[in-house]
């Protein structure tokens, strides 16, 4: 993306005097980041620009209402964070499109913080999931109908199954053959899919708001007290169950690798406990028995289902994930499969 190009889409957000420049921001799987910068009134500004993938994202606007919904709640709660609020563009919409129909928005970028990208320590961890879980705190009571879910089935493991099975039976990219090990591993994963489909149907799990996408890199620290700042990337804050969030942040924290190193993986088991520490200090008063019963179940089925997406995208020749290798969404599997058996170990004690 061209810096003119932009510098266009930032005027219909800002006016402003002279533009400085653009600059990538992140490694995520889904949308692009830019920070931009220019000056306005003899003073430099700062602020975040990107892209949301319509093609992952498919109602844009859905999208956009949740994300000033779940910000305007949290402006009205007592949240002791930054809160990551979108920007009304110059006609009064959050959302801009390009001339190739693309959706843009802006960000407010928060100065001398960091989001951990590589191993985060026992500290950063306690800090993340106490953040997680102030965020869930701030949003105990409000009522998750009125979310619209922006990936639909996003957490529904028996529809992602079903896709698999789909995959597997039509075999598009010539790869069942070779991912036999693969296969009979998820499919000895099952048993957990299914209890967690079970305590959702049989009303174990209440319906909370749930941001997702609980990993290190959504939270902001600072660089200087590396307290946690702010919870960011609202995009899959939708209904859902307490247990993928922190599901998510065992997946993400707790290894001790990258899920995309083909090495082997292990689980920190110190990160494990700072995360259950920190989370469950903003989170125990409120949560239900079976849910701080089924938190390390959780963690199970989060990565067992992420194993599952990678492993139905390698099977139909990688149609979903961004892929830096060949056999990038395989490595992804294999490490999550992997990761997986270890939760099971400690969950079952």
């Amino acid at each position: 993306m061209t810096s003119m190009i932009l510098e266009s889409i930032a005027r219909l957000f800002f006016q402003f005097d002279r533009w400085l420049g653009a600059a990538a921001v992140g490694s995520g799987n889904i949308n692009d980041t830019y920070r931009i910068d220019f000056e306005k009134n003899g003073k430099e500004e700062t602020w975040l620009l990107q892209r949301l993938n319509h093609l992952i994202f498919k109602d844009p606007e859905a999208v956009s209402r949740n994300i000033q919904l779940v910000c305007e709640h949290l402006a009205r709660q007592d949240f002791p964070y930054k809160i990551a609020a979108p920007v009304v563009a110059l006609d009064g919409r959050f959302l801009q499109n390009d001339k190739e129909g693309n959706y843009w928005r802006v960000f407010p970028f928060f100065k001398n913080t960091f989001a951990p990208e590589g191993l985060a320590d026992a500290e950063i961890a306690c800090e993340g999931a106490r953040a997680y879980g102030a965020f869930a705190r701030a949003l105990r009571d409000f009522p998750a109908e009125k979310l619209a879910e922006t990936i639909p089935g996003f957490h529904d493991t028996d529809v992602r199954w079903q896709v698999f099975l789909e995959v597997l039976e039509k075999n598009p990219a010539r790869r069942v053959e070779t991912s036999e090990a693969e296969i009979e591993a998820i499919f000895a994963a099952k048993p957990v899919f299914e209890k967690i489909s079970q305590l959702k149907k049989n009303g174990s799990l209440p319906l909370r708001v749930t941001h997702n996408d609980t990993k290190a890199g959504n939270v902001l620290f600072d660089q200087i007290t590396r307290k946690a700042l702010a919870v960011i990337d609202l995009d899959t804050v939708m209904p859902g169950t307490v247990l993928s969030d922190f599901g998510d942040m065992v997946r993400t924290f707790a290894p001790d690798r990258r899920e995309d190193e083909p090495q082997k993986v292990s689980l920190r088991l110190d990160i494990l406990d700072a995360l259950q520490r920190g989370f469950l200090e903003q989170t125990a008063d409120f949560l239900t028995p079976p849910e701080k019963e089924n938190l390390l179940l959780g963690a199970a089925w989060i990565t067992g289902e992420q194993a599952l997406r990678f492993l139905s995208d390698w099977l139909a020749g990688d149609v979903y994930y961004k892929i830096r290798f060949p056999e990038h969404n395989l490595v992804r599997a294999r490490n999550q499969l992997a990761l997986f058996k270890k939760l099971r170990k400690v969950e079952q004690g």
